[in-house]
This record gives structure tokens, C-alpha cells and sequence, in this order.
């Protein structure tokens, strides 16, 4: 039976509708991993003259690098202009002014992300975290997008793994929609979003795939997407990425390997997006109502994000997703694999 069912972080509605999945071509099968002839790839270990200068690498004990972050060849925008605005009359606009950087993340040309090993993951995310941090330190720099596109399905155009940046000086609609919504259901409730959410489905225990010390990974009870996991965490001192410490990333590493590997053991080779939440970094107009709070109202998150179907002329036209895989029973496949 299908449902509508009510996003409470992002406030948004989603239909569940099990029913699609008798659609033949309501998954894809023509995921985009391909063989490359690695002499060509920009990413691999002895090609560095190929990329842009490198902005930071992590290196092991020898000197070898184990990731790598360059400027974007492709960059959507650039650090070096001016932050500076024209008015046209009824219209506006701003010189295309951010950073826009890729991080390269591991030697290796690996085509899955089970394959990586957990020292990947590691380094991973504390290139992601380093990289966060420095860039929060230009006071014009409001909103940093952390993303990984894997497949062609996802946005992604190269083959070898690798994450993007990309840190501007506004704040998209849609973020100051969800952390205005967060700071209303603090005000109401005295409680994060976040915390209710965790309460909630710690309580009923149906979409809760794997559990760790800090964090927890669920299938959302409105998920957009087929076999759509986030991963919170549970501490609430935790905001965004540059809150964890070591140990913390080691634990967050070994819960995303564990997902991964249960995702593709359960759905074979997907494309998909992880996305990491981060909050607004810096204070301005557009943050100033619920900036002081936003230890109060957030929490450090991130979502997978598989890329199964095509959106259709219903999502595009109202906003909403239909999504015909029950998230109670993604929760369930995905802990029987472990």
C-alpha cells in the first residue's frame, strides 16, 4: 500500500509506493563502471603533472601521497575575484566568487567503494575535515558544499574516486530553508530536530541499520530514494565535520565501510552521491537569526544517496519524490548482509 510520508528534518513530503517496483525499468542496470586505460587518468599516482597545482595532500611516512586536493579544472567558481556586486535594475548579480576544489581520494583506481580499506576511509575524511577547516577560515566564505558524485548517474566524469568542494559566499535557498526549520522546532520543542529524529527511531528500532558510540546509520522514514541511507550523529557536540576528532573519524569510517559494503552487496554495482550537511560556517544576514544556535538546532550528518532511477515529470513538476522501496525494508536487507 502506498503512503505519504512527512520529512520532518527537511520538511518535505515524499510517497512511498511499493507498488512501482513492478516497473520494468524502474532500476537501473547501465551503472557507469568502466574499464580506463590508467595511463590516461588524471588522478593516478605519478600523473600529478596533469591536475592544477595541488592546494593539500595527506602523505605517509615515506613521502607518498594518499590523497591529494587540486583546484578544480572545471571550476564553477573562482577564489581569485572579487566578491562584488551590480545592480541591473530589476535584475542582480555577483562576480562568480568561491573555491571550488576536488580531492583526489586515494592513489588507487578503484571502481567501487567497497573496495576501499579503511585506512581510505580515513584519510578521506580527514582531507575533507583539513580541507573544511582551512577554507572557514576566509570570513566570505558562508557555505561549503561537501560532496562525491560515483557513476555518471551521480554527475561524476571521472572514474577514479574523488570528492568535491565547493564553498561560496551565499547560502542556497533550500539550506536556509532547513536551518530556519530547525531553529522553529527548537524554539517550539526545546530539542533539536535531529535529537527527535534519533529518539524516535532508536525507540521504534524498524529503520535502524547499524549503531555505533556516536552515530547512527538509518533508512529515513520519508527517504527520497531507494535504499537512501544518512548516517547522524549522536553527539550532540558534533555540528559539522571539523567537530570530529580522530578517534571519532576512525569510528565514523568503519560505520560508512560497513554501509557501503552492505549497499553493494544488496543492490551489485549503483551509481550514487554522498552528501555531507554542514551548517552555515560564518555570521552574516542571512545567518544571523539562528547562527548562535546552531549547536542547539544541528548535528553532523551525511547521506547516500543511490542514483537507481531516472526523476520524472511528477518529482521536477512538484518537488516531491516517489520512492517505491519501503525504507523498513531497506533497513532490514542491509543489516541481514552484514
Amino acid at each position: 500500500m502506498s503512503e505519504i510520508r512527512y520529512d520532518l528534518i527537511n520538511d518535505e513530503y515524499t510517497i512511498i509506493a511499493p507498488k512501482r517496483l513492478r516497473r520494468p525499468d524502474n532500476f537501473k542496470t547501465d551503472c557507469s563502471i568502466e574499464e580506463i586505460d590508467t595511463s590516461n587518468c588524471p588522478f593516478c599516482k605519478g600523473h600529478e603533472n596533469m591536475t592544477n597545482k595541488e592546494i593539500f595532500s595527506l602523505k605517509d611516512i615515506h613521502g607518498n601521497w594518499l590523497t591529494r586536493v587540486v583546484p578544480n579544472l572545471y571550476k564553477a567558481v573562482q577564489i581569485e575575484l572579487d566578491w562584488v556586486n551590480e545592480d541591473l535594475g530589476a535584475f542582480e548579480r555577483w562576480a562568480g566568487f568561491g573555491a571550488h576544489e576536488v580531492v583526489i581520494d586515494t592513489p588507487r583506481h578503484l571502481l567501487r567503494m567497497d573496495e576501499w580499506s579503511i585506512e581510505e576511509y580515513k584519510n578521506w575524511l580527514i582531507t575533507l575535515k583539513a580541507r573544511l577547516s582551512d577554507l572557514r577560515n576566509d570570513i566570505r566564505l558562508v557555505y561549503f558544499a561537501i560532496f562525491k558524485n560515483q557513476g555518471k548517474s551521480a554527475g561524476a566524469t571521472q572514474s577514479h574516486p574523488h570528492s568535491q568542494i565547493i564553498a561560496l559566499p551565499i547560502v542556497p535557498k533550500n539550506l536556509q530553508y532547513k536551518m530556519n526549520n530547525a531553529y522553529r522546532y527548537y524554539k517550539k520543542h526545546g530539542i533539536s530536530i535531529y535529537q527527535k529524529v534519533i529518539y524516535q527511531e532508536s525507540k521504534m528500532n524498524e529503520r535502524v541499520i547499524f549503531e555505533s558510540n556516536s552515530f547512527i546509520a538509518i533508512a529515513p522514514f520519508a527517504s527520497s530514494f531507494a535504499f537512501e541511507v544518512s548516517i547522524i550523529s549522536k553527539n550532540r557536540n558534533f555540528v559539522s565535520l571539523s567537530d570530529l576528532g580522530d578517534n571519532n573519524i576512525e569510528e565514523l569510517a568503519n560505520l560508512i565501510q560497513k554501509v557501503i559494503k552492505s549497499m553493494y552487496a544488496q543492490i551489485g554495482v549503483f551509481d550514487f552521491n554522498i552528501i555531507f550537511n554542514t551548517p552555515p560556517m560564518q555570521k552574516n544576514y542571512a545567518t544571523e537569526d539562528y547562527f548562535d544556535d546552531i549547536a542547539k538546532i544541528w548535528r553532523f550528518a551525511l547521506t547516500i544517496t543511490p542514483r537507481l532511477y531516472n526523476l520524472a515529470g511528477f518529482e521536477i513538476s512538484s518537488g516531491m519524490k516517489i520512492n517505491p522501496m519501503p525504507p523498513e525494508r531497506v533497513a532490514k536487507l542491509l543489516r541481514d548482509l552484514e
